[in-house]
């Protein structure tokens, strides 16, 4: 990998300023900021090559005279290029929420003897696992797993495509997944093909319900791991969603925003069945009646 390199040097409140407009047309990126509260501030310039002393000291030895101040002290590193995806990635070790085990690519141990697995890395779409909501989802679908059999699965909002690989994992089910971004699209499809699940679930580009077709009835377990907002807006076409006797599961909310939520389901005709609380956010569990 090639390298990056940095000037650094320090100064004052006043000054920082001075030397950031002499040499910001020089440098690729520049920060400036102060150490400690009142204390000296610390100037950063970051360069592609090695950068030339010999044209930058005059630029700040000449914003230093403007201002009456000492000349500083200037410090050029070579600073190695680093990849911060994989860095990123390797600091994920494996999570256990109930059966199901996700792990990165980076994980190179056996998956535990009885664990549903996920194979999964963190990337641009939400839903690596870490999260209360993610996690309040996955308890919620190895729960309903042990009592309740779930044919056909829709995963609204499903970013990652994780709460499908879940319930694909937890059931021998098909599950249809949805999000509102395109990347999160192709993320979610290459996750599936990650995981063996391909063939069983399909993954759709659509805001809302836009181009899912019709919603009434046609599925056992509905999941939408989103906002509290969107979910009381699609209150009605996510109970539509589920067939008499199937299990909604929402995620996405506070713990203060529960009452709001929960009221636009219960408005519904949704049975409320319970709560996931982790880290203040909530996730709701309700059953349509038949």
């Amino acid at each position: 990998m090639s390298s990056i390199w940095r000037l650094v040097f320090q100064a004052d409140a006043v000054s920082q300023q001075a030397y950031v407009q002499a040499i910001e047309e020089e440098a690729g990126a520049l920060t400036a900021f102060e150490t400690s509260p009142g204390g000296p501030w610390l100037v950063e310039a970051f360069f592609d090559a090695k950068p030339e002393l010999g044209r930058l000291a005059p630029m700040i030895f000449a914003a230093a005279k403007s201002l009456g101040r000492p000349v500083p002290a200037l410090d050029v590193q070579e600073i190695p290029e680093r990849d911060w995806l994989a860095e990123n990635r390797a600091s994920f070790p494996p999570l256990s929420i109930g059966r199901f085990y996700v792990y990165g690519s980076h994980v190179d141990r056996a998956v535990p003897a009885g664990c549903w697995p996920i194979a999964l890395d963190a990337s641009i779409a939400f839903g690596s696992g870490e999260h209360a909501t993610t996690k309040g989802c996955l308890t919620a679908i190895g729960a309903l797993a042990k009592r309740r059999r779930f044919a056909r699965v829709l995963d609204l909002g499903s970013g990652s495509g994780i709460l499908s690989i879940g319930a694909a994992r937890a059931r021998p089910c098909r599950a249809l997944a949805s999000d509102i971004d395109a990347d999160s699209v192709w993320l979610a499809r290459q996750n599936m093909r990650d995981n063996g699940l391909a063939s069983r679930v399909k993954v759709v580009h659509s805001a809302g319900f836009a181009k899912l077709g019709p919603t009434r009835a046609r599925f056992d377990l509905v999941l939408a791991n989103i906002l509290a907002r969107p979910l009381t807006q699609l209150a009605t076409n996510l109970s539509r969603a589920v067939r008499p006797g199937g299990t909604l599961v929402l995620s996405g909310l506070l713990a203060d925003q529960e009452t709001w939520v929960k009221g636009a389901y219960l408005a519904r005709r949704m049975a409320f069945r319970g709560r996931i609380a982790i880290a203040g956010w909530h996730t709701l569990v309700f059953r349509k009646p038949l």
